[in-house]
Formats: structure tokens, sequence, C-alpha cells
């Protein structure tokens, strides 16, 4: 028999961070002190966030996606505390975070949790993290105390024998978490016998546009499916001056919620182009030089309202990109959460669920976790993008460069 560990992105939470190898970890000394986020964890978590966009995103399967990389990467990196040798090394690598010390680590993802939450009143961000352990089952303090003194987790036992009954309680958790828009993350049958640990994080994220669409503007029109079909959708209408970029092959429009910190970007292919076209060219430097090369000008945009959920199995590209040592139950080595020898401690399960929802008046997001291609700068006075087929969005805090949701849409669905 082996003890099973289940880890799951539910929504998304705060995270960032590097990794180095060191085996211990202490708690922050002065919880005032403020620690700045250093350049080479946005690399890292623009680095992971457009890994696994390429990792999820199936355009043979035509399907819409949303995702949040910071809901995973902040899951990942409470793992790293648990995690030794060649598992911890796994983590890392996938986190891009081979650098940091697992202090640093720790101390980042608390930093950007505090720097994440908006004075805006315009704008709400709600993180939470979660540990649920079988009773009796005892958990290694440092491990412990690393997640409640960093990630303020709340620890809770249960008994996941009463797999309905353990199911409905974190499910409860996670639907006050994200405001009611995820209501079942889990299912009963996702618990065994063996099952020891479930940690979640959630993400809510809800911004107001800085400039709502009008209303009365929304009307029908034809949205251009990949495969050739169209659908009649409602397309939202805004006249307004916004950031804007023309690229190589496609066009970009910024929607700034609240005061601005917080930015919505639409990225559309040129007509004839693919969004799988565009995910080429999303090269961590392309998406570096994009963001800097907005520049404000008057408009019109008109894009589609929609709604989109997903759920996700993360471990084939977890696994893909050289995690399956920690799904491995020969191989794992989570022994500094817990001494469960000659047993081993594995991860049994990690999915995400996210759901993003826009509208006239803005934005609501939630989640349970190339090509260089330089610009030419041309003076442009005026921009007409009528998003009617296929894009790419993301959702982006400004100051610290974090991507907070990514997804396609490719059938919008209000």
């Amino acid at each position: 028999m082996r003890t099973i560990l289940m880890l799951c992105g539910v929504v998304a939470a705060a995270v960032l961070s590097g990794c180095g190898g060191d085996a211990g970890t202490k708690p922050p000394k002065e919880m005032t002190q403020p620690v700045q986020i250093t350049d080479e964890i946005r690399a890292a978590n623009v680095q992971f966030a457009l890994t696994m966009l390429q990792q999820l995103d199936d355009p043979k399967a035509g399907e819409n996606l949303c995702f949040s990389p910071l809901s995973l990467a902040l899951a990942l990196s409470m793992m790293l505390n648990g995690a030794e040798g060649e598992t911890y090394d796994a983590i890392a690598k996938t986190l891009g975070y081979t650098e940091q010390k697992l202090d640093a680590v720790n101390a980042q993802a608390r930093a950007l949790a505090r720097l994440l939450n908006p004075a805006d009143k315009s704008i709400t961000v709600r993180m939470a993290n979660g540990l649920w352990v079988q009773q009796g089952f005892p958990l290694k303090p440092d491990f412990l105390r690393a997640l409640l003194s960093y990630y303020e987790a709340r620890a809770e036992t249960v008994d996941f024998l009463k797999p309905e009954a353990t199911a409905d309680a974190i499910n409860a958790w996670v639907k006050e978490q994200t405001q009611g828009l995820i209501e079942k993350l889990f299912q009963a049958g996702d618990f065994d016998a063996q099952t020891r640990l479930a940690l979640v994080n959630t993400l809510y994220f809800e911004g107001k546009w800085q400039y709502p669409f009008p209303k009365d503007a929304t009307q029908d029109a034809p949205f251009y499916l990949e495969r050739g079909e169209t659908r009649q959708v409602p397309m939202m209408r805004l006249s307004e001056r916004l950031p804007y970029l023309k690229g190589d092959g496609f066009e970009a429009v910024a929607l700034p919620y609240g005061e601005g910190d917080y930015r919505f970007y639409l990225f559309l292919p040129d007509k004839g182009r693919t969004v799988a076209d565009l995910r080429q060219q999303l090269t961590p430097e392309n998406w570096g030089k994009w963001l800097g090369a907005f520049r404000v000008v008057q408009g019109s945009l008109q894009m589609p309202r929609f709604k989109i959920e997903a759920k996700y199995d993360l471990k084939p590209p977890l696994s893909a990109l050289g995690m399956g040592v920690a799904f491995d139950p020969d191989r794992a080595d989570f022994s500094r959460i817990a001494d469960v020898s000659p047993e081993r401690l594995f991860i049994q399960k990690a999915i995400q669920k996210a759901v993003v929802e826009v509208d006239e008046e803005g934005t609501k997001a939630a989640a349970a976790t190339g090509v260089t291609i330089g610009l030419t700068s041309v003076p442009i006075d005026q921009f007409n993008l009528v998003a009617d087929r296929p894009f790419l969005f993301a959702i982006v805090h400004q100051p610290t460069g974090v991507v907070l949701f990514l997804g396609v849409v490719r059938q919008p669905e209000a």
C-alpha cells in the first residue's frame, strides 16, 4: 500500500518564485518587511504561463480554454516545501525556479499575495489556500509551519474514508472562496482509502472596466469559427482611447480595470491566421516586447460577451514538462511532508477548474491552479478591432507582470 497525496489548483492564488535545493525552510522573521518581486520571478511566471498554454491548448478540438497559471504555480510552490531530491528538482525546473532558494520562493509567494491585493474598490482579488489531512496522519512540523506562515493556509482534519462528506466539506469551502463561481471541484470518487492529503488553492477575481461597454450598443453579430462555421453571438461595442498594438500577424487591445493596475489583453490573429499560429510567436521575449509596445490610441472595439468553464487533469501536461517523477508511486519523494517509510507519498491527482465571465461591466474569474518576431513601430491614428473570430486573452497584474488567467475564445457562449 502506498500513501497518496492530492494536489488541486482550484482557482489560483499567489505564486511565483524559484527553487534551489535547500532542504529546510523557516517561517518569516519579519512578517511586515516588504519583499520585492524580482525580474527573475516575473520571467519565470511568464515562461510557465506560456508553456502551460502550449500544453493545454488543442486547436484540433476547437474548444475554449481558460486556466490560471498563477494558481497552479502557487500549488506547486507549496509542494516544494514537502519535496526532496529528484522530485524537488523536477518541480523547480518545471516552474523555472532552479536558481532560487526555497526560503526565497516562499517569501516571494507571500509578498506577491500582498501585492496582488488591490486598494482599488473596482477590483476584488481573493486568494486562499486550504490543506485537508487524514485524521491521525502526522505532518512534519516544518512543512506545516511553512504553509501556515508563508501561504496562510487553513488546515483541517477529515476522514477520506467518508468521501462524500469530505468532498462536500471541501467543495463548500471552494464555493465560498470563489463567490459561487465554482460550486464543485471534487467528486466523492476522487478519494479512496489511500488518500492522505488534499491541497487546494483558490483565486477569485472581479474587475469593473475602466470604460464599460454601453449595454444598449450590444447586438448579435456573426462570429467565424476556425472550422468554417458561423455563429451569432452578442457582440459588445466600445469607442474609446485604449492601449493598442498592431503586431506581426495580429492586433491587440488592452482593457484596463478600475484604476488600471489590472488589464484584460485581447490578441486577435489577422484574417487567414489562427490562434495556433499566434501561439507559435508567444515566446517570453515576444510577450515582454508586446506588452511594452502598446500605445494609447482612439479607436473602436467589438468583442463578444462570453463565459468559459473548464476543468483540466494536469498530470499529462506536467509530466510532459518533466514532473512525471512526482506522480510515480515508486519514485516520488515527498518525505519532508511526513515520515511514511517504507511507503511513499506521491501526487495522485492534480486538477484545476476555472471560470471566466466577460460582459459589458467587467470580468469575473476563478480557478480552483518559438520564433522571435520583431515589432515594427508604425504610428497609428485610430484603430478598429473586431474580434469576430477566435482570439487569445490574458488577465495581467501590471505592476508585477503576473498572469492571473490565460485563455482562448473559440466558441463564445454568453
